[in-house]
C-alpha cells in the first residue's frame, strides 16, 4: 500500500480495478463480493482506510442503503482466489473496449 496525499492510496493488488490502483476516500466504486449462494454487487463509496501488520482494511459505505462496513486483505497474499473486488466507472468502460 502506498499513500498518495492527500486523500488516496494505491493498492497494487489484482482485486482493485482501478485507474492506476488508487482509491480515493469519498469517491464511488462498484463492489463484487463473492458468496456461498451467488454475488452480492452494490455501489459504495471508500468512507476510511488503514493498513496495519499487513492487513489493509477499506471502510465502505453503500451508496443505496447508507449500511457502513469493512473490506480487508492481507497484502502478502499472492493466491487468485479474492472475495471481493472493487471498481471504478473509467475502469469497467475501458476494459470493455
Amino acid at each position: 500500500m502506498e499513500y498518495v496525499p492527500p486523500v488516496s492510496i494505491m493498492l497494487s493488488m489484482p482485486h482493485i480495478l482501478t485507474r492506476d490502483n488508487i482509491l480515493t476516500l469519498n469517491m464511488p466504486y462498484l463492489k463484487l463480493e463473492k458468496k456461498a449462494a451467488g454475488n452480492d454487487i452494490a455501489a459504495v463509496r471508500l468512507i476510511d482506510f488503514e493498513d496495519k501488520n499487513g492487513i489493509v482494511t477499506l471502510y465502505v459505505q453503500e451508496l443505496k442503503s447508507k449500511k457502513t462496513y469493512y473490506l480487508s486483505a492481507n497484502m502478502d497474499y499472492d493466491g487468485e482466489i479474492w472475495f471481493w473486488s472493487l471498481a471504478d466507472l473509467d475502469s469497467l468502460i475501458s476494459n470493455r473496449k
